[in-house]
């Protein structure tokens, strides 16, 4: 009889991080859907029994109380008898309506999961599924914008919170590069009412910009700068404060140095540039999350990646910036700050 496999520790290997792991997407969906059928949301009205839920669902019963047991096993719901309560996770985040609600993020994983699902094409042809940073992006980038909200507003509120009200008071002029929902300079507008800022983004993208503009009380401070950012002209030497809030990913190398070099002119002696980016550690090993999202880059960009703190740091200096530091906030990454 084979003897079982064991760790140099000692500890016996079974296969059930691989069997885990394969399953893992499911519990994408599974939360996915919960959010798309407002489960949480029913929940938190005061909705506690499967049969009710799915009464205000419009679903049928029996396939809620499944979709419920599984929810209740990875941790969103809690079970007592036949009533369903919420985690504290899915009431801070899945209840729609409040202004902690992350559950538009979903949108994301609709959007890229079945592109993901031919990985194994991608890696063994060397071609992207999908072309996001070339003209077809001025589709797909309206839907995305709005879906990934959530985490991009809550590393510029982070961002905001950690500068000086001295520091922000001087900022007069913002220039947001892809500026999509307007989510990295929203809370810049918000903590100084006398603060404008240019939108700088896509004709199809500049009305999302404008509506989350007028939803967040600021769309008087919001000027809009409509183009491709690869041939749209910033202007030399107007603004305190430029925003690359995860743009420079979907580029690629060659037009992310373009980007970071075009942003020096734009600024004022002494202005910040401010950079959004998924980065994984320079070994490349870790964390998982921006190396997951490099795979995200080869299977829906062209020239797409994710770059590590040292490559941004190379390009920074050789653009002409004279410090660059980082700043942890609540993001999957820190933020750079590099200073003309």
């Amino acid at each position: 009889m084979p003897k079982t496999p064991t760790t140099k520790a000692g500890a016996s290997l079974t296969p059930m991080k691989v069997i885990g792991d394969l399953w893992a997407a499911r519990i994408s969906i599974t939360l996915a859907a919960a959010i798309d059928l407002d489960v949480f949301t029913i929940i938190a009205g005061g909705k506690r029994t499967a049969v009710d839920i799915a009464k205000a669902a419009q679903a049928s019963p029996r396939h809620m109380q499944r979709l419920l047991e599984a929810l209740v096993g990875v941790g969103y719901l809690t079970k007592k008898g036949s009533q369903f309560g919420l985690s504290p996770v899915a009431n801070m985040f899945l209840v729609r309506g409040k202004p902690t609600f992350t559950g538009t993020f979903a949108e994301e994983t609709v959007l890229t999961l079945p592109s993901w699902m031919r990985l194994a094409e991608v890696v063994r042809t060397g071609k992207s599924v999908a072309a996001i940073d070339t003209a077809q992006g001025r589709e797909f980038f309206p839907k995305l914008v709005k879906a990934i909200f959530p985490l991009t507003y809550g590393g510029a509120r982070g961002l905001v919170a950690s500068l000086s009200k001295a520091k922000l008071n001087k900022i007069e002029r913002v220039l947001d590069i892809g500026a999509g929902s307007g989510a990295w300079s929203l809370p810049f507008a918000q903590a100084n009412p006398k603060l404008r800022v240019t939108a700088q983004d896509y004709p199809e993208v500049i009305p999302t910009t404008r509506q989350y503009a007028q939803q967040f009380g600021v769309a008087g401070q919001y000027d809009y700068l409509e183009g491709d950012f690869r041939k749209t002209d910033f202007g030399q030497k107007l603004y305190d404060v430029v925003l690359l809030g995860q743009i420079i990913h979907s580029e690629g190398e060659k037009w992310g140095k373009t980007l970071i070099a075009k942003t020096y002119k734009a600024l004022k002696p002494g202005g910040m540039l401010v950079i959004a980016e998924m980065i994984p550690n320079d070994s490349r090993t870790a964390p998982v999350f921006p190396l997951l999202f490099g795979l995200n880059m080869i299977i829906n960009t062209t020239e797409g990646d994710v770059y590590t703190l040292a490559d941004y740091k190379k390009w920074l200096k050789q653009a002409g910036f004279k410090s660059v530091k980082t700043v942890q906030v609540d993001a999957p990454s820190p933020l750079i700050l590099a200073t003309r």
